[in-house]
């Protein structure tokens, strides 16, 4: 049976996790990807790097952000969110980028993470994170449980 789960457990699911899915788009195009993120009880943290997404975004900033669980083989539950995004400057991108570091960031093995006004590691390449924010504008949750009379 399929029902909407409560604004408790919405914000109990956006705390507890970590990783999600942003969906962003154009004229042409849809793209969904996973990041990491951080949940702030209003707004939702992320870091990215510069490609499809960020163009993507910088186009059109209305995304929709989902995360999910299963539960066990019959039960999941799944929040979206709609919101838009804002790359963030300054203050309010080094406030962000401290409570992602709270999270695990992820980056390949050769690569580090460089700070515009910092020098750059030696030995690895550099890439240079998006830090953004997706101030939320609607937030809905839905369960699924299979009871045990549907086969």
């Amino acid at each position: 049976m399929l029902s909407k789960l409560s604004s408790d457990v919405i914000e109990s699911m956006l705390v507890n996790q970590y990783f999600g899915r942003i969906g962003c788009a154009d004229e042409s195009r849809v793209l969904i990807e996973p990041v990491m993120y951080y949940y702030d009880g209003h707004s939702i943290y992320g870091l990215t790097r510069q490609g499809t997404k960020t163009e993507l975004l910088q186009k059109n900033p209305n995304v929709a952000f989902e995360i999910d669980e299963m539960l066990n083989q019959d039960t999941w539950r799944s929040v979206v969110i709609e919101g838009i995004f804002e790359e963030l400057q300054e203050d309010d991108r080094d406030s962000a980028l401290q409570l992602l570091q709270q999270r695990k960031i992820p980056v390949f093995a050769d690569e580090r993470l460089g700070y515009i006004g910092v020098d750059a590691p030696v030995g690895h390449k550099v890439v240079y994170p998006v830090i953004y924010r997706i101030r939320i504008t609607s937030k809905t949750g839905r369960c699924y449980q299979r009871h045990p009379d549907q086969g």
